[in-house]
Formats: structure tokens, C-alpha cells, sequence
């Protein structure tokens, strides 16, 4: 069988012949630089979604640090401004207060040591569960309030020492230290580590980096053993990514200095994805550019998939927009009673859940008041169902204006609402509820042709570290049915004070 010639294949003249090997090698140096710089942008994003999300847990696990740090200290203040600590000061032989009220400290809030040190370091008095004092000099210049985020080798744990000055000219000081809890947030394959003001570990998801320095320079260290600086290098490709360890792992480093620059917090990525791709990327490319000299075809298909899969990606951004839009209408619907705008009964049960795991932890007190509109089945009945929505919308908007901006007033039933009072005590509650109750019987509902008037009836109690949210429910009803007993338009409560509106008497 005669083979067809090859030279039909190819163009008749040189010049021709010349002009097409050009279009199919600027065809081919397109498709490689276009796949390179495609691959590119696809991982720069890929690492700024990385490093926000590395920015995310580093910044929650500093506020975790600085609430630590902020008890500490208001912890210090507290003991500092004790008046057993200030006879104390002036006869010495006054101690057995005093070291009675620094053993509660200890005790109440889990304290690893308490000092009252003079100038020279020499120990005045300390609580009984108080090991050898440190250093003094490490931790306060005499004037001022000082915190310091320090290892503790023997202990295996970092400690947050904080020293207050109790004497104007800073000859006595309190030293006290606290434990910290681990701040491990692993999320999107991310670990976590804090260095000290000297660049050393002292606080790591992984055991093995505590104790040493994050970083090659020099340390200012007072110990006899120079840290030994963890194990990095700079990324040849991309230089916002680190080569952590003998495995040389790709890691992403995101930092986040404290508001005193006496720790950082540090949050490592796992970049090991996002690497791969940037080593392949030539191997890739040049695939592209192979095909693209292979034919005029290929590099018009690969044209038109890159077309396509922007097409795709454009597509599926918009889709996950219109996801997250649903999603975030879904959570509002969920959360939010649709007549008078105001939270529904699993948000109030949200709040109060929050409202007692901070009432136990930090000791801030809440009241909730159990809300009942008066005679408001009478209103359905004398003017319709429609005026009753009226009435119950006419509540919402004016006890929000009635309100702190802090509390909230929750719809829980028909004509049920209830009233979360954060950071307040139950006498401060009472004046709140009864502004409250004042304004509800000032505003009355003005339509076109008829006013209405309505009161409420409420049930005040303040929250205990040992309520649930069933116990606290279930005592503010009970102060509600007591005051539609005694005769509705009042608030009544755990004392024998109730208080009734002015406008109706």
C-alpha cells in the first residue's frame, strides 16, 4: 500500500513553513506562561484563605490570653486594696489576717503562688500553698503594675506573673501567679504557640517545641542553656511559607504581638497542599506546553477548558453566595419570632445559657424578669385577633426603647415575653422592670379609630451559679402568677417589695 507523503501534511513554501513553527511555539510559550500565572493566582489565594484562617485562631487564642491576663490582674488589685494588707503594712505583727485573706485568694481562684516581697526580693508574707518567691527583678521595675508570661520547667507549665506596687514609692510589692489554661484551638489542620518576651515557646499544641526559640537571633536569657531556636527555613518558592523541622514540612507562620509586647501568639498552617502545587508547577506547565506544540487543537482545547473551568468557578461563587445568603436567612428565621421581630424562646434559652456559663466562671450577675401582657385575652376578643398583633408588635417596639442596649426582651409564647438584665443585680433589676412597666402603661396603642390601653404583669428573680435554665424559668413564673394574684400591673419578686405602676396606680 502506497504511504501518503508527509510533505502534503506540511506547508509548499519555506516562508509558510516558518510562520506556522512560530504560531505553534508562541502558541506553546502562551500556554505555558498563561498555565503558570493561572496556577499562581490559584495559590496565592489559596494562601491568603490560609493565612486568614490562621489570623482567625491566633487572634481568638490571644483574646484567650489577654482575658487571662486581665483576671490576673484585677485579681492583684483586689488583694492589693484589702484592709487587711494595709494594717499589714503598717504593724507587721498584724499577718494572720491578712494571710488568712491571701489563702482564700489562692484557694477561691486556683492561684499557684502569692507574695508581699520588699524591695530586695525578701519575702514579707505568702500564702501557704506559695512555693520559693522568683526573681523580683524579673517581673516589676517598682512603679508600675507588670505582667510576664514565664515557663515554669519544673511544673511543665507557662504561669502569667503579675506584680502590683502597694506603697507609693514601690518598697513593697505583690507578686502573684496564675496558671494558664491550654489554648489549643486545632482547626484547619493549625497549631498553636506562644513565645515570651524573649522569643522562647512556652505555651505549644505540640510538647516538643516548649523551651526553645522561635527564630535564629540572639535570645536574652538569664538560664544557663541557650534555647535551641526551633528549626526553620525560608521557603525557596514562595516566602511567606516556612520549612519547619528536619522534614522540612511547609508550614504557614501568622503572628499576633499582645497589646504590652510581653508574648506573641504564633498560629502554624499545614501548607503541604499548597507546596506541592507550587513544586509541580513547571511539570504542569510544561505538560500544557507540550500538548500545545503537538497540535493547533490541543491549545484551542485547553483554551477553551480554562474558559470553562473559570466559567465553573464563577458559577459555584455564585452558588455559594446564594448558600450562605439562605443559610444566614435560615439562622434569622430560627432565632427570631416573625410578628414582633423580637428573639424566640431557643435564642432566650441561648442567651440565658450564656448569661450562667458567665455567671459561674466570672461571677457576673443577671436577673430575667417573666413578662405577661394583662387581660390580653379580652383584647382578642373585644377588638380581633389583628388588634392583638397590633398590641403585641406596640410591646416589642416599646420596651426596646424602654431597655438597656445590652438586654433583651424575648417573645417565648402567645403573650408571653421575657427579659434577659445582664450584669445586674436584682435590686437594679427591679428599678428597670418597673421603668419598664411605667412606659408599657404610659404608651398606649393609638389607632384610627379607637385607643387601647394595656398593662403587663411581671416575675423578677436573679440567677444563681447553681440554676439551670428550667430552675430560673420556673422561678420568675411563679413571681408572675404571684403578681396576676395580687392584681396584675406589678412586679413582684424573691423580697416582699413589689412594685406597681405609677400611670394606673
Amino acid at each position: 500500500m502506497k504511504l501518503p507523503r508527509l510533505s502534503r501534511w506540511l506547508p509548499q513554501d519555506h516562508y509558510s513553513f516558518v510562520a506556522t513553527s512560530l504560531l505553534l511555539v508562541a502558541l506553546a510559550l502562551s500556554g505555558w506562561f498563561i498555565s503558570r500565572h493561572w496556577i499562581d493566582l490559584r495559590i496565592q489565594a489559596q494562601l491568603q484563605e490560609l493565612k486568614l484562617q490562621s489570623t482567625q485562631v491566633a487572634t481568638t487564642a490571644l483574646e484567650r490570653l489577654q482575658r487571662d491576663r486581665e483576671l490576673t490582674a484585677e485579681i492583684a488589685q483586689s488583694l492589693s486594696s484589702l484592709s487587711s494588707l494595709r494594717l499589714f503594712l503598717k504593724n507587721s505583727r498584724n499577718s494572720a489576717a491578712l494571710l488568712e485573706d491571701m489563702n482564700q485568694f489562692g484557694t477561691t481562684f486556683d492561684l499557684a503562688g502569692i507574695w508581699l516581697l520588699d524591695r530586695k526580693g525578701k519575702v514579707l508574707a505568702q500564702s501557704k500553698t506559695s512555693p520559693p518567691p522568683p526573681d523580683l527583678n524579673r517581673y516589676t521595675d517598682g512603679n508600675s503594675d507588670l505582667s510576664r508570661l514565664i515557663f515554669d520547667p519544673e511544673q511543665q507549665q507557662a504561669r502569667i506573673y503579675h506584680a502590683t506596687p502597694v506603697t507609693k514609692n514601690g518598697s513593697v510589692t505583690l507578686l502573684i501567679c496564675a496558671n494558664l489554661m491550654p489554648i489549643s484551638l486545632k482547626a484547619y489542620r493549625i497549631e498553636l504557640l506562644v513565645t515570651d518576651a524573649n522569643g522562647i515557646i512556652v505555651l505549644a499544641d505540640n510538647p516538643d517545641w516548649l523551651r526553645r526559640s522561635l527564630g535564629k537571633e540572639p535570645l536574652v536569657t538569664t538560664e544557663s542553656e541557650q534555647p535551641r531556636p526551633l528549626p526553620t527555613h525560608i521557603s525557596p518558592l514562595y516566602p511567606e511559607v516556612l520549612l519547619l523541622g528536619p522534614e522540612q514540612q511547609p508550614v504557614l507562620l501568622v503572628s499576633h504581638i499582645s497589646e504590652n509586647e510581653y508574648y506573641q501568639v504564633h498560629a502554624l498552617a499545614d501548607a503541604e497542599s499548597i507546596y506541592r502545587q507550587a513544586r509541580e508547577k513547571d511539570n504542569l506547565a510544561a505538560i500544557i506546553t507540550l500538548a500545545g506544540t503537538g497540535s493547533l487543537w490541543g491549545g484551542l482545547l485547553t483554551i477553551v477548558t480554562l474558559k470553562r473551568n473559570r466559567r465553573h468557578g464563577r458559577a459555584m461563587s455564585r452558588a455559594n453566595n446564594e448558600l450562605l445568603r439562605l443559610n444566614r436567612r435560615l439562622k434569622q428565621q430560627a432565632t427570631t419570632d416573625a410578628l414582633t421581630q423580637c428573639p424566640n424562646r431557643r435564642a432566650a434559652e441561648a442567651l440565658m445559657r450564656y448569661e450562667l456559663a458567665n455567671l459561674q466562671r466570672y461571677h457576673h450577675p443577671f436577673c430575667i424578669v417573666m413578662i405577661d401582657i394583662d387581660h390580653f385575652k379580652h383584647v382578642n376578643d373585644q377588638h380581633g385577633h389583628d388588634i392583638g398583633d397590633k398590641v403585641l408588635r406596640h410591646f416589642a417596639v416599646t420596651g426596646r426603647k424602654a431597655i438597656r442596649d445590652t438586654d433583651i426582651l424575648a417573645r417565648i409564647g402567645g403573650e408571653e415575653f421575657l427579659l434577659i438584665l445582664p450584669q445586674t443585680r436584682h435590686q437594679q433589676g427591679l428599678q428597670l422592670a418597673q421603668r419598664l412597666l411605667d412606659n408599657i402603661a404610659q404608651t398606649p396603642l393609638y389607632l384610627a379609630d379607637r385607643t387601647i390601653s394595656f398593662t403587663f404583669s411581671g416575675g423578677l428573680t436573679e440567677a444563681s451559679a447553681e440554676d439551670d435554665i428550667s430552675q430560673l424559668l420556673i422561678r420568675a413564673d411563679q413571681y408572675l402568677y404571684q403578681a396576676k394574684e395580687t392584681g396584675r400591673c406589678r412586679i413582684c419578686c424573691a423580697t416582699s417589695l413589689q412594685v406597681t405602676s405609677a400611670a394606673v396606680g
